[in-house]
């Protein structure tokens, strides 16, 4: 009998491992783990019949005086029989498949059973039968009822059940009785053991397969995670730029051998050798198609790998955000570049008109001082188109600026306005959206220092600080009292205020630190930080 056990594990062996090369395919694996669906059950049924039937043709012919091994069974005749592992596809087929495959695939092995022949053909068949149904009545209520139970277990215990069933049958239905209870003593215990234990390693394998692919699809989705935090920034470029970097990241971080960038038909970017096993990452949102990424493999298996895990799609659908996020802040940074210019349509009228009177005022009584105001209001007029059309200038452009207006508001107000400047000449290549800091020179001027009795000052400061530059403006003005947004007083200052340190946030983020300080009677203090070019991103 232990010889029989080790003859029956071996055999047992053979189809596990067939059940192992089966798992490694796609294709086969998805109807392995069968869950179902009415367009696969024919091939789940085929193909656990074919491992049941394997599982028969794969047995040990039993006589009345022992067993004989045989490499291969085709049929048996008078009083031999066959200690098979028939079991293991029927009542996996019906712990996977359910009642109406276990039946099936039973009624399939059962029958080819039954034409081989044999003296217990017709109780084996009925056995069979039965195993699948009954596995298949297993497969709900056996799980809910002993939950604590693994599946492992389970499959076990059902295999150890229908096994022992059909060593019922052969007792209750093959004649004589004792030839029959002979054949039950000698194969019994091997093929109940063997075959419950094939059960269960069939599951084992299963969910080692499957673990292996958890571990696999954890760690694509912690690379797609790095290459997501990556490239949100190459999304804020130029679409051209911003492919060429992503697909460089591509190539660079995953198994990828190329990768082009498709757009209506065109190739924006190309890079690294073109194979037959390519995967697409479509790229946009909501109906906006934008284009896609092709990645190429050097073989089938990775290609398989990177689509079995699903882990591309989800890259693509990451990409296809943050291009949406980064065409969201595109557009924001379009209406504000419109809102700097309804701006400078709200001041330009009443600084031009102030200008323009006091130019008319000079002209008789001095000349020389009218012509040089026309001349500066010319510079400041050029230097606002031109600043309008800019994104970022360098801090000395926007001194400039700042400068020529300064000059016009002085020919007018006179020595009322005394200007400070403290400024480090290592700071003024830095580069600042344009219109920061002469909205903030204007805004001391017009709601600060113009609104006192006595003289204004001025103090415009640009400093080297540990992580980066600081810009202030400060005057002795009036102060504010309160957020003058909020309370819908001063619109014009609130909304230029408000309007710089959204372009500076949108440019360097919060250590950009805009602040104001103010005091009622003594003053405002208007700051904000250029960040090193290394630490705005």
């Amino acid at each position: 009998m232990l010889y029989l056990l080790v003859e029956q594990i071996e055999r047992v062996g053979f189809l596990i491992a067939m059940a192992f090369l089966f798992s490694r395919q796609q294709k086969l694996r998805h109807f392995m783990h069968y869950k179902g669906e009415n367009q696969n059950i024919w091939y789940f049924i085929l193909l656990f019949s074919f491992f049941a039937i394997l599982g028969t043709y794969s047995g040990i012919r039993v006589t009345a005086f022992g067993y004989q091994e045989s490499p291969w069974i085709s049929n048996i005749s008078g009083w031999e029989a066959i200690a098979t592992s028939r079991t293991i596809g029927v009542v996996i087929a019906g712990l996977f498949g359910g009642v109406q495959a276990g039946f099936i695939v039973g009624l399939i092995a059962g029958i080819h059973r039954y034409f081989m022949g044999g003296f217990v053909a017709i109780p084996c068949m009925v056995a069979t039968i039965l195993q699948g149904i009954f596995a298949g009545l297993m497969k709900n209520s056996l799980k809910k009822r002993y939950r604590h139970v693994s599946f492992v277990q389970m499959s076990f215990l059902v295999g150890f059940a229908a096994e022992t069933m059909q060593m019922i049958l052969i007792l209750l239905m093959a004649h004589p009785f004792e030839k029959a209870l002979s054949l039950v003593l000698l194969i019994g215990i091997p093929q109940i053991l063997s075959n419950s234990m094939g059960v269960a390693a069939f599951f084992l394998v299963l969910i080692q397969v499957a673990s292996e692919e958890e571990r696999i699809g954890a760690h694509y989705a912690q690379k797609a995670l790095q290459i997501a935090e990556m490239t949100l920034s190459y999304w804020r470029k130029p679409l051209n730029e911003a492919v060429k970097e992503i697909g460089h990241a591509l190539i660079r971080e995953t198994e990828a051998t190329g990768v082009s960038f498709q757009q209506h038909n065109k190739t924006l970017f190309q890079k690294g050798r073109i194979t037959p096993f390519s995967v697409d990452l479509p790229i946009g949102y909501g109906t906006h198609k934008i284009g896609l990424f092709r990645m190429f493999y050097a073989s089938g298996q990775d290609y398989t790998t990177a689509e079995v895990t699903g882990i591309l799609k989800g890259l693509g659908q990451l990409f296809s955000q943050q291009y949406a996020l980064a065409e969201a802040e595109r557009q924001a940074h379009l209406v504000t570049n419109a809102e700097i210019k309804a701006l400078q349509a709200q001041m330009d009228p009443h600084f031009l008109f102030n200008v323009l009177n006091t130019i008319k005022s000079l002209i008789r009584t001095s000349p020389d001082e009218s012509r040089q105001m026309i001349t500066q209001l010319a510079k400041y007029l050029r230097k606002n188109m031109q600043n309008v059309n800019q994104d970022l200038i360098t801090i000395k452009e926007e001194l400039d600026h700042v400068q020529i207006y300064l000059n016009l508001v002085k020919a007018r107000i006179g020595d009322r306005l005394h200007v400070e400047w403290k400024i480090e000449d290592n700071c003024l290549d830095y580069t600042i959206p344009s219109l920061t800091i002469q909205p903030l020179v204007e805004n001391a001027i017009v709601h600060g220092i113009r609104k006192v009795s006595s003289n204004g000052i001025l103090r415009i400061q640009v400093m080297k600080i540990k992580n980066g530059v600081q810009i202030s403006v400060k005057d002795n003005g009036v102060g504010m009292e309160k957020n003058l947004v909020n309370e819908g007083q001063e619109e014009h200052m609130g909304f230029a205020l408000s309007n710089i340190q959204q372009r500076l946030y949108y440019h360097f983020g919060e250590k950009s630190n805009f602040t104001i300080e103010s005091q009622t009677g003594k003053g405002t203090l208007v700051s904000f930080v250029r960040p090193k070019d290394d630490a705005i991103h």
